[in-house]
């Protein structure tokens, strides 16, 4: 039997139709949901709490979060200098950040490996003496009923450390106003890149 030979001109035809169909469409990769969220406005239970800040006496936090990007506003504080609004960006990269007083800082957040907790290291200072610089860690949890926010931290200061355990109680049916288009002040995020280590 002879075989069907196609003319040349069916061929090159065959070929602009192939390249011509439309590709298949990718699906936008969504970024994965953060494991947990602290947005609501939060009062602090000081009887709970372990060593209160003299400015975190009877203070209330409104934060809201959209993704890993967290905003803090403080509607009451205590006594001696003021609770900073803040921005915290969970995505485990370094950025510098105002830190009030102290000056400026890098900080660092990220999500524990089991979802649990969200880790924060602050490093202020760049004396080449480590003892006169400062540094913090914080771990944030949220009880199982999301209606618990504690704050576990571990602060070295001129080489004197200092533990808190501060204890937010959630308050029922109160809304969360929206963040501002641009960080509020001192919440300035601007990447640094990783330290050496």
């Amino acid at each position: 039997m002879k075989r069907a030979v196609l003319p040349l001109a069916a061929l090159w035809a065959a070929a602009l139709i192939a390249a011509a169909a439309p590709a298949p469409r990718r699906t936008p990769s969504r970024a994965p949901a953060p494991p947990l969220d602290f947005s609501g406005v939060w009062e602090i239970d000081e009887k709970a709490s372990v060593n209160v800040p003299a400015q975190m006496q009877g203070a209330v936090l409104a934060v809201t979060q959209k993704g890993n990007r967290i905003w803090i506003s403080p509607q009451a504080t205590g006594k001696g200098s003021p609770v900073m609004a803040e921005e915290i960006v969970a995505d485990d990269r370094p950025y510098e950040k105002s830190l009030g007083p102290a000056g400026k800082g890098i900080v660092t957040a990220r999500w524990s490996d089991d979802g649990a907790a969200l880790w924060i290291d602050v490093q202020a200072g760049s004396d080449p003496e480590p003892q006169k610089n400062a540094s913090q860690r914080s771990i944030w949890k949220l009880s199982q009923d999301r209606k618990v926010w504690v704050r576990e931290s571990v602060s070295i200061s001129q080489g004197t450390p200092r533990q808190a355990r501060l204890v937010f109680r959630k308050r029922a049916g109160a809304t969360t106003p929206s963040p501002a288009p641009r960080p509020a002040s001192g919440a300035a995020r601007t990447p640094r890149p990783a330290p050496t280590p």
